[in-house]
């Protein structure tokens, strides 16, 4: 289990998390800094912020929090300035500071079309990048995404969400991860590759290709969700069958609970139950 703490004093903010396991074996309990950093404003121009900070750009694929459950939630340390230019939201900045890890965001929106771009380069010269695009159409959404991390490996994904019938959703994606070396994309700055045990998505090897789709369905104050994975590779005999079930229920104004659900396909299960409550 896990218990957050934020206070805010003007342009600083400190956030700490109470951690608690019990198992067969042992109980252990602990408190862990979750964030820490000061804000100013730059006479207008922007806002520079320091410290350790949890960021999330794009598809999370680089940069990114984890959105489930993970006990020890991913954050980076360093300082970035972030502006509006003609239109564009821009971060510039710079992580992990031993290895000078330096990145540029930009996100705008255009003509009905969301667009995110980041690019990344570290000390020794290798960079990353990742592309973002969705665009809504009526009832249908469809969405891009192109990513690769710094020794070369690339994910790419694509999706289709329609939302034309009264509190239900549909949604359909693909999501493919290339590899000239054999490895798995990964970032030491984002936790989305951390697999169902801690809330994300299946991990993806080389050649993987992940088809899923999706059913989520709103009733007020209750929520379901289902989205089931296949993952096929052309150098596997047999598909890998994965799902996710969700069940929400939002107590009152600022309280909810919620009940996940997730089967990995190799025979491992996880389940979590998150109560959420907001002052």
């Amino acid at each position: 289990s896990r218990t957050t703490i934020t206070a805010d004093w003007g342009g600083v903010h400190v956030s700490s998390d109470w951690n608690y396991s019990l198992n067969s074996d042992n109980a252990s309990s602990g408190l862990s800094l979750y964030e820490a950093y000061a804000s100013t404003d730059l006479m207008g121009f922007g806002t520079l912020t320091m410290g350790q900070q949890d960021l999330s750009y794009g598809s999370g694929s680089l940069i990114g929090s984890n959105g489930g459950v993970v006990s020890a939630r991913n954050t980076t340390q360093g300082v970035n300035l972030n502006m509006s230019l003609a239109g564009l939201d821009i971060t510039a900045g710079m992580l992990d500071l031993n290895n000078n890890t330096t990145y540029m965001n930009a996100s705008g929106s255009f003509a009905g079309a969301d667009i995110n771009v980041l690019m990344m380069n570290k000390e020794d010269g290798s960079k990353a990048h990742a592309y973002d695009l969705s665009y809504g159409m009526g009832d249908f959404s469809v969405g891009a995404s192109m990513n690769s991390d710094f020794d070369g490996d690339e994910m790419t994904s694509y999706s289709v969400t329609y939302s034309g019938i009264d509190n239900l959703g549909i949604s359909v994606a693909q999501t493919e991860m290339k590899s000239d070396n054999g490895g798995v994309f990964n970032s030491a700055y984002s936790a989305a590759n951390l697999g169902f045990a801690y809330g994300g998505g299946p991990v993806l090897g080389s050649g993987d290709k992940n088809t899923s789709m999706g059913i989520s369905y709103n009733l007020g104050d209750i929520s379901i969700g289902y989205t089931r994975h296949t993952i096929a590779n052309d150098n596997a005999a047999d598909d890998v069958e994965a799902n996710q079930m969700t069940l929400g229920y939002q107590l009152n104004g600022n309280a909810g609970l919620s009940v996940s659900r997730w089967d990995s396909g190799d025979g491992n299960e996880n389940t979590w139950l998150t109560v959420t409550i907001t002052p």
